[in-house]
C-alpha cells in the first residue's frame, strides 16, 4: 500500500532545495560555437562526416536559446545532409566545466552529390531538384570545458557533445542519425 508521505517527503526536500536564494545573475551571453561532427545513419554502411556552426543567447548562464546548421557528406547515396536546427540548451554552470543538454527541432536537406553539382545556387539556398526536405527532433547532451583566458573577452572553451536525430518518415532516409561534435565555442558577456 502507497503511504502519503512516501511522497511529502521527497516533495517537500525538493521545495526546499528550490527555496534556497542564490545570488542573483542577470548574465547574458552572445555565444558561438564551430565544429567537426560525425554521424552514422541506422542505414547500414551510412556514414557523415563534415562541420557545425551555432549561435545564440545564453541567460544567466543555464539556458541558452540557439540555432544550429551541420553539412556533412555521406556515404550512402553520394548525398550532402544539411541540418538547420532552432534548439533550447539547459546548462550546470560548474566552474571546470559546463554540462548541458540540448533539445531540438531540425529541418534536414539530403541531397545526391549529383544534384548539387547540377544545381549548386538551388542547393545552397534548398531549392535545388532532388533535394528530400525531413522534419524531425533531436537531444545532445554536452560538456563545455573553459580555457583559461587571463580575464581577456570573449571567452573561449573547448566542447564535445553526443547528439540523436529522429526523422518521423523513413521512406525519405535515414530515420536516425547518431553523431560526435567537437570544437571551440565563443561567449561574449553583456552586462
Amino acid at each position: 500500500m502507497l503511504r502519503f508521505d512516501a511522497f511529502v517527503l521527497p516533495l517537500a526536500a525538493a521545495a526546499a532545495v528550490l527555496s534556497i536564494q542564490q545570488p542573483a545573475r542577470a548574465d547574458t551571453a552572445l555565444v558561438a560555437a564551430a565544429g567537426a561532427t560525425a554521424f552514422a545513419s541506422m542505414w547500414r554502411g551510412d556514414y557523415a562526416a563534415g562541420g557545425t556552426l551555432r549561435g545564440g543567447a545564453r541567460f544567466s548562464r543555464v539556458v541558452q536559446i540557439d540555432f544550429q546548421v551541420w553539412e556533412s557528406l555521406a556515404t550512402v547515396n553520394e548525398r550532402a545532409d544539411t541540418g538547420l536546427s532552432l534548439g533550447v540548451t539547459g546548462f550546470l554552470p560548474l566552474r571546470g566545466v559546463r554540462p548541458y543538454a540540448r533539445l531540438f527541432a531540425i529541418h534536414q536537406h539530403e541531397e545526391g552529390l549529383v544534384s548539387v553539382a547540377a544545381a549548386p545556387a538551388g542547393s545552397l539556398f534548398g531549392i535545388g531538384s532532388g533535394i528530400r526536405h525531413r522534419a524531425g527532433g533531436g537531444l545532445s547532451l554536452g560538456a563545455e570545458v573553459p580555457l583559461p583566458s587571463g580575464h581577456t573577452r570573449p571567452g573561449v572553451s573547448l566542447f564535445a557533445e553526443a547528439t540523436t536525430i529522429y526523422f518521423p518518415d523513413p521512406t525519405l532516409g535515414p530515420s536516425a542519425y547518431f553523431g560526435l561534435d567537437l570544437g571551440l565555442s565563443f561567449d561574449l558577456v553583456l552586462r
